[in-house]
């Protein structure tokens, strides 16, 4: 007999039925106070690193030595959920149950319907396991709702159900390269929590201003075109996500947007000739595409699509405008800072190890980047709170102007920061993290800590 070892190969099938398993304890939620179900799912994190693989043998993981980071992150999501939406119940539950069921039942159906059309943004996908998961995960989460939502809604539950699930099922669907585990319910609980919380309809702005405003928003996405800064899926999904924070939240997210777009666009092109010669240039001759567009303002529509359906005073929605313009500052600093240390950086560095690394390697910074990077989001935080004492001088009045915008700026150093390291992380993996992704990570981070600092700092 050979010494070799056998290869390794895991049952799909055994590892998706346990998942799909584990999705079926959603219902527990209805009778087990959130402490106790907290440290079930903890205790969960601990069997699936630990003991799952010794029952089940190495079938259940898609690593060799027995575990892999999904089947310990599956529990350690759920527990997460739990933690967050521990007075919303209701909210963990359907998210867990449309990551269980959803999640599970699109894999089996992939796996079985191998010859099913791949979907055309992503061809390791198909519509076949598309379809399950809408299918397995509606019904199914209607009836978690059901049994554990303890609030009454002002949209009709099957509504929510199903736009959560849609949303959650496109999340799934996207070449991301980041576990499921962690796309489908992040997904599912904002939008959950959006459509689920909202008490009252949503107010649209609809007055003359917005026309003109609206008017503007198309004609500044055709200059973007026609000056090469964007494409064309770049200027219209642009324009669509100009027009959201137009009619969702007002004109103070969208001046930010603006500025964003204005320092983003010149820091791309200077210096364009030099930074193409050494192979740094953004690609395209500079042209942005849809991705980049939401990746850098997709928070900001989900801000301003909050702001709308938001009916808990002015406290909320200037907390939500706060992280809706640190989002846009956040995106301001990356870009600048990416742009101008691929131009004037000297000397870059791994910000997880001070190790040197040779400019425009993805993750390094450089001091020069940085520099610029804070400028960057100064002038986005700058430009978006003083539309927002503009346009809300009775809501929004600090006693020092100075301080929300310096604590912005903060809060978008800190996500450009943290998307470095993440980036740094990045270039090991064998599939890289698209960097759109990245750039919506670094947004979603300077919007909590925004978020947070407004509540412990300003009100």
């Amino acid at each position: 007999m050979s010494g070799a070892s056998e290869p390794h190969q895991t049952d799909e099938r055994l590892r998706k039925l346990l998942h799909i398993g584990f999705g079926l304890g959603a219902v527990s939620l209805r009778w087990l106070p959130w402490p106790a179900a907290a440290g079930i799912a903890a205790l969960a994190v601990l069997g699936n690193w630990l003991v799952l693989h010794r029952i089940f043998g190495r079938a259940v993981a898609r690593h060799e030595r027995g575990f892999d980071e999904g089947i310990v992150l599956y529990p350690a999501v759920v527990l997460a959920l739990i933690l967050v939406f521990r007075h919303q119940l209701g909210i963990a539950a359907v998210s867990w149950c449309i990551l269980g069921f959803g999640d599970g039942f699109a894999t089996l159906a992939g796996t079985y319907f191998r010859r099913s059309p791949r979907l055309p943004w992503n061809r390791n996908k198909s519509w076949a396991g598309l379809a399950a998961f809408l299918v397995a995960a509606t019904p199914a989460s209607f009836v978690v709702w059901y049994l554990v939502g303890d609030s009454p809604t002002l949209l009709p539950p099957l509504f929510i159900i199903l736009a959560t699930v849609i949303v959650a099922a496109v999340a799934e669907s996207l070449p991301l390269r980041i576990d499921d585990n962690l796309t489908v319910p992040i997904a599912a609980a904002v939008v959950l929590s959006i459509l689920a919380g909202a008490t009252s309809w949503p107010f649209l702005h609809d007055d003359r201003t917005t026309i003109l405003w609206l008017a503007a928003n198309a004609v500044l996405a055709a200059i973007g075109y026609l000056g090469r800064s964007v494409d064309v899926s770049g200027a219209v999904g642009g324009c669509v996500l100009g027009a959201i924070l137009i009619v969702c939240a007002g004109w103070p997210l969208y001046i930010s947007l603006l500025a964003f777009f204005v320092i983003g666009t010149a820091t791309t092109k200077l210096g364009f000739r030099r930074k193409a010669a050494r192979g740094l240039a953004q690609e395209r001759g500079g042209r942005r595409g849809f991705s980049h567009a939401f990746s850098n303002a997709g928070v900001a529509s989900i801000c301003a699509v909050a702001i709308s359906f938001s009916s808990g005073g002015p406290g909320e929605v200037i907390f939500l405008l706060l992280a809706g313009i640190a989002s846009l500052a956040t995106a301001a600093a990356d870009t600048v800072a990416s742009e101008i240390g691929q131009l004037l950086g000297r000397r870059a560095f791994l910000p997880t190890t001070v190790g040197p690394a040779p400019v425009g390697t993805e993750g390094a910074i450089s001091v020069e980047g940085s520099l610029a990077g804070l400028l960057g989001g100064l002038f986005v935080a700058a430009i978006g709170v003083s539309a927002l004492v503009l346009q809300v001088p009775g809501r929004f009045a600090p006693e020092a102007p100075w301080k929300p915008v310096l604590f912005l700026t903060a809060c978008a150093c800190v996500g450009s920061y943290l998307e470095s390291v993440a980036g740094a992380w990045n270039r090991k993996r064998a599939e890289p993290v698209p960097n759109g992704v990245l750039n919506f990570f670094n947004t979603a981070v300077g919007a909590l800590l925004a978020v947070f600092l407004a509540k412990v700092a300003l009100f």
